[in-house]
């Protein structure tokens, strides 16, 4: 299986964005990528919750001390032409 690593940013608009930057077949970089992302954005989306739905306070606070995050669980048999690079070590990202 190949897993499809994401980078996820706040884009120019305000509004977050997700790019795809290369893919793996490593499950424990999988996981490792998957681990870092609970340990930040995922946090952080899972204690303000009900602030984000009801408008009380933006995602954006969460990119004004972290420029990006990753994410990988995208599982495909195939990249086909996406012109991705096999990331093999989370330095890569």
């Amino acid at each position: 299986m190949t897993t499809i690593i994401e980078k996820i940013e706040l884009g120019k608009d305000g509004e977050v964005q997700t790019s795809p930057v290369g893919y793996t077949k490593d499950i424990d970089l999988v996981n490792k990528i998957n681990i870092d992302y609970d340990g930040t954005l995922g946090t952080f989306i899972g204690a303000n919750r009900t602030k984000l739905e009801i408008g009380e306070i933006s995602i954006n606070i969460f990119f004004e001390t972290t420029n990006y995050t990753h994410e990988a669980r995208i599982n495909t048999d195939s990249i086909g032409d996406m012109d991705l690079n096999e990331i093999t070590n989370i330095n890569q990202l």
